[in-house]
């Protein structure tokens, strides 16, 4: 079983989708995509984080080491695995219809 670790740039773009979702549909819809982030992320990394592939999207920016899940039908999250300490960290989550190179230059920017 491995450890799930959040970063503070993970609970940055959470807060962020969060918002968004907030101020353009319903407190609830915000509420229930937090509870299925959490529970894909228990249920798909703590047991075999190696299910999911090298982040496409990231190799494209010459990260390499990062992985990417879909965990619903909109939302992606990027993480790292740590084999030594047995860690999966949670580096961050976007809508998938976002541009990650947006994401990131907007998180650097709030950091």
């Amino acid at each position: 079983m491995y450890k799930i670790v959040t970063t503070p740039v993970f609970k940055l773009c959470l807060n962020r989708l969060l918002h968004f979702l907030k101020s353009k549909y319903s407190a609830q819809l915000a509420t229930d995509t937090k509870e299925q982030i959490k529970k894909a992320i228990i249920q798909k990394l703590s047991e075999n984080p190696f299910v999911a592939p090298i982040s496409e999207r990231l190799i494209d920016l010459g990260i390499t080491e990062y992985r990417q899940v879909m965990v619903d039908e909109q939302n992606i999250v990027f993480y790292r695995i740590d084999e030594d300490q047995k860690e999966v960290t949670l580096l961050a989550v976007m809508d998938s219809r976002q541009s990650i190179q947006k994401l990131l230059s907007e998180v650097v920017l709030l950091v």
